[in-house]
């Protein structure tokens, strides 16, 4: 018989379980491997395994204003400082911090928090056309005599006539044009100009800096118009979580099993970090597949949680059309009997042959 794990039941308790099993509470059947029954060990491991990585950075920082710092830990040498195992909800975990003595709240060149405005360079004010064009003419129609040229055009000529008399009808009161003085020919609104006074300027020429108001100053970008600026040197810890999952045996057993196991099972559970060794009642092989794991890959920090069950497989001559496992429960060893794969097999052509036969009498009747 193939070695038990460490600290499990024995064979031979695994096959006195099986034998109560067959038997009845009043059984006295004995049951080992001289009476051929064959035990083989399909113990369960389900193992997660989640590293920590981590990056560092300094790098001189600078932020506008003044900014308070005493709320973030200081070190001072980065490489010595340990910030702990992340939080095990998170899968990132970002840690700013401050170098001891290097918080300085420098004046800004700009002395007061103020800059000279770029837009309007310092003057407060912008150049602006006195004049804009005629709302109501547009400066198309200003003057139907002389389209505010001031010079009459020639009556004579029938074009122009109809041009006044369209002029007219579009802005049927009309004024003395103020450059050809014609009456009752100009645009109201411009008396022929064809231009009036900006309503911005009032005329003037000179309107005021919309980006400082007027004030020919505007706040200090640089120190966000407090006048100081804040420099340290900092560092940025991140850190990254990874979880693995190792199962063994790949092939998993049946799901009656597993889904008895789980509910009954004496699960032994180990959590284990840094250089802890392997629980001593491990099976072997399950041990032998996480040494690989277990060796250093760059993590700061590493978190290994298992549960492993130990599972003994039994087939009995007696009863060939069952297979048997057996486990540790909470009150002693449970015993589950499958059927077997001749058992299956058999049932299946059993199955199909019956179906053949059904369709055969269908096909006879039909």
């Amino acid at each position: 018989m193939a070695e038990n794990p460490s600290g499990t039941p024995s064979d031979d308790e695994m096959l006195q379980a099986l034998a109560r099993h067959l038997c009845g509470d009043g059984g006295a059947v004995r049951l080992d491997s001289s009476a051929g029954a064959d035990l083989s060990w399909h113990s369960v491991l389900d193992c997660r395994i989640r590293r920590t990585t981590e990056t560092r950075k300094e790098s001189a920082r600078t932020e506008k204003g003044r900014r308070d710092l005493s709320a973030l830990p200081t070190y001072s040498h980065l490489a010595d400082h340990r910030p702990g195992p992340p939080a095990e909800h998170g899968s990132l975990r970002r840690i700013e911090l401050v170098r001891e003595g290097s918080v300085r709240h420098n004046t800004c060149e700009c002395g007061n928090g103020e800059w000279a405005c770029k837009r309007c360079e310092g003057r407060g004010r912008l150049p602006c056309d006195p004049t804009t064009a005629c709302p109501d003419c547009r400066g198309l129609e200003s003057c139907g005599e002389c389209d505010g040229t001031g010079k009459p055009r020639p009556r004579a000529k029938d074009r122009d006539r109809a041009a006044a008399a369209t002029a007219a009808r579009t802005l049927p009161k009309r004024v003395r044009c103020a450059k050809c003085r014609r009456p009752d020919a100009a645009c109201p609104t411009c008396a022929g100009r064809g231009r009036t006074q900006c309503s911005q300027c009032t005329g003037t020429g000179l309107v005021d800096c919309p980006k400082c108001t007027g004030g020919g100053t505007v706040a200090h970008d640089a120190c966000g118009g407090s006048g100081v600026v804040t420099t340290w040197v900092g560092a940025l810890i991140e850190q990254r979580s990874r979880e693995e999952l190792v199962r063994r045996p790949l092939k998993r057993p049946p799901f009656p099993v597993r889904r008895r196991a789980a509910r009954l099972g004496r699960w032994r559970k180990a959590v284990l970090t840094g250089d802890d060794a392997l629980p001593g009642d491990l099976d072997a092989t399950h041990a032998e597949a996480l040494v690989p794991y277990l060796a250093p890959a760059g993590e700061v920090h590493r978190r290994v949680v298992l549960r492993h069950l130990p599972l003994a497989r039994i087939t009995v001559p007696t009863d060939p059309d069952r297979v048997f496992y057996a486990f540790p429960g909470s009150d002693g060893i449970e015993v589950l009997g499958l059927p077997s794969r001749r058992r299956v097999a058999r049932g299946l052509a059993i199955a199909a042959a019956a179906l053949v036969v059904v369709v055969l009498l269908m096909s006879l009747l039909g």
